[in-house]
């Protein structure tokens, strides 16, 4: 797919993608411990198969182009076990401020923000709603891929619902991406009890804890049970989700305003 990757085209070629109605996929993650098989890359790699996928997918019926992945995330609770970058939240949304910002000016007026870290979900639900109000002419939509794919995803897990921190699921993907940077000699060693309740309080409240009080690895779930075959399986499942949404022309939709003109007897600013 030669118009795929913002990174290899030339500015006449992204210029005439705008005039197409491109939706523009912006993928975020992080650069993060993950425990002591995989790289830290992990979440980035995966956030940016899943955006290549889904727009080779999605392209002959919605354009698509994805941008090179935003590498760092929040991830201070990975900061304990060492070989983490992380961001503030201010600087992350200035960050894709400028992105949203810069892409609106070539023509381009729809932008997927597609995340592949766990520590990034509310953040990029905010950047969605703050960058929709200061750029009412572009849609932004927030997208994390496992819980967008989530449906899909569980059938073909053994071990765990959807994806977790190092378990079963990003193990499998990297051993299908980039098998020379996963450790694979002792995995059933590495598995932790993956319960993410360390984060609840009460019945439905919620506290910052980082990882250091759940896991003694900084792994999340089993990764034993991974396999070359299964991360196929699960890119495949993820990009199938991701492409639908794009192509589903609701998500790029204009909001209705359903207010009749007063409640009250008063007016509404119409």
């Amino acid at each position: 797919m030669a118009l795929m990757e913002w990174a290899n085209l030339k500015a006449h070629e992204l210029r005439a993608l705008a005039a197409d109605d491109a939706v523009v996929i912006a993928p975020v993650a992080a650069m993060e411990q993950h425990g002591p098989h995989l790289p830290v890359q992990v979440d980035s790699r995966l956030a940016t198969e899943v955006s290549h996928r889904a727009a080779r997918k999605s392209h002959s019926e919605q354009p698509t182009v994805v941008l090179p992945v935003v590498w760092a995330g929040l991830s201070e609770h990975h900061m304990p076990f060492g070989g983490t970058i992380t961001l503030d939240y201010d600087t992350l949304l200035s960050l894709f401020r400028c992105i949203v910002n810069s892409v609106q000016r070539h023509g381009f007026n729809k932008v997927l923000i597609l995340n592949g870290h766990g520590g990034n979900i509310d953040a990029c639900k905010m950047m969605a709603q703050q960058l929709s109000l200061e750029t009412t002419d572009v849609t932004v939509v927030a997208a994390t891929y496992w819980l967008e794919a989530q449906s899909r995803l569980e059938p073909l897990l053994e071990d765990q619902s959807n994806v977790l921190h190092a378990g079963e699921a990003e193990t499998s993907m990297m051993m299908r991406l980039t098998p020379e940077l996963v450790d694979d000699s002792d995995l059933a060693s590495h598995r932790t009890a993956g319960d993410l309740s360390f984060l609840l309080a009460g019945q439905a409240s919620f506290r910052w804890r980082d990882l250091a009080s759940v896991t003694p690895n900084g792994v999340l779930g089993d990764p034993s049970t991974a396999s070359a075959d299964k991360g196929e399986q699960l890119l495949e499942a993820a990009s199938d989700a991701i492409s639908e949404l794009i192509r589903d022309p609701d998500t790029w939709s204009a909001a209705p305003d359903i207010r009749s003109d007063h409640t009250g007897g008063v007016p509404f600013v119409l």
